[in-house]
C-alpha cells in the first residue's frame, strides 16, 4: 500500500505549493522543474520588455530563475492559494526585473546611460497626457533606446518610484524623470507616425 501511495504522489501533478516546498525541503529537480516550465513563459514576457536580443533575453531568464531558487528560502508562501500564485508572480518578476537591467549595465558600461544635462532636465519635465493602448505601448517599447525603455518600464508597469529608481541605476532622481518624459514622446512620435502610415494604407 505504502508502495502505491509514494507512486501515486510521484504520479501525480505537483501543485504550486508541493513545488515550492520540494525546492526548499526536498531540494530535488521535480520541484524546480515545474516551477521553470510554468513561469518560463511569464518570465520571458518580462525580460523581453527591456532585453529585446533573443541570446541575451534566454541568458537573463535562466539567470533569474538560478536566483529565484537561490533565494526560494526566503519567499513567504501565503495560505491561499490565489494570493501565493499572485505573490510568487509579482516575487519572480521582481529578479527577473532586476536580473535584466543588472545585465543591461553589465553589456553597455558606456551606452546604457547618456549624459544629461541641467537645461536638459528642466526643459523635458512636461507630462504626458496622452494615453496609448497597452499592446501598442509593449510594440513600440521594443523601439526605445535601453535607458528610456528600461525606465519606463520601472515607473510605468513594475510601480518603481523615480527614488528607487535613481538607486537601481546609479542615477539622480530627476535623471530618471528627464528618461520618462524622453520614453513617452518618443512613444508618442512612434505611435502618431504607425497610426498615420495604418491610416493611409486602409484610406
Amino acid at each position: 500500500m505504502k508502495i502505491v501511495q509514494q507512486y501515486w504522489k510521484k504520479a501525480r501533478p505537483l501543485t504550486l505549493r508541493e513545488a515550492l516546498e520540494d525546492c526548499v525541503v526536498g531540494k530535488s529537480e521535480r520541484g524546480k522543474s515545474f516551477v521553470y516550465k510554468k513561469y518560463y513563459g511569464y518570465v520571458m514576457a518580462v525580460v523581453l520588455r527591456y532585453i529585446t536580443a533573443e541570446m541575451e533575453a534566454e541568458e537573463a531568464v535562466n539567470e533569474s530563475f538560478v536566483k529565484a531558487f537561490r533565494k526560494i528560502a526566503s519567499f513567504e508562501m501565503h495560505a491561499d492559494g490565489e494570493a501565493l500564485e499572485k505573490t510568487f508572480r509579482s516575487w519572480l518578476a521582481r529578479i527577473a526585473v532586476n536580473t535584466s537591467i543588472d545585465l543591461l549595465r553589465t553589456r553597455k558600461p558606456t551606452s546604457f546611460l547618456e549624459d544629461t544635462s541641467d537645461e536638459e532636465i528642466s526643459s523635458h519635465m512636461v507630462m504626458m497626457t496622452d494615453r496609448l493602448g497597452v499592446e501598442d505601448i509593449m510594440k513600440l517599447l521594443k523601439r526605445l533606446p535601453d535607458i528610456q525603455r528600461s525606465i519606463f518600464n520601472l515607473f510605468e508597469i513594475e510601480g518603481y518610484s523615480h527614488e528607487e529608481i535613481g538607486t537601481m541605476l546609479n542615477i539622480p532622481e530627476s535623471t530618471s524623470r528627464t528618461y520618462l518624459t524622453r520614453a513617452k514622446q518618443r512613444l508618442r512620435k512612434l505611435y502618431i507616425a504607425e497610426f498615420s502610415i495604418s491610416h493611409n494604407i486602409h484610406s
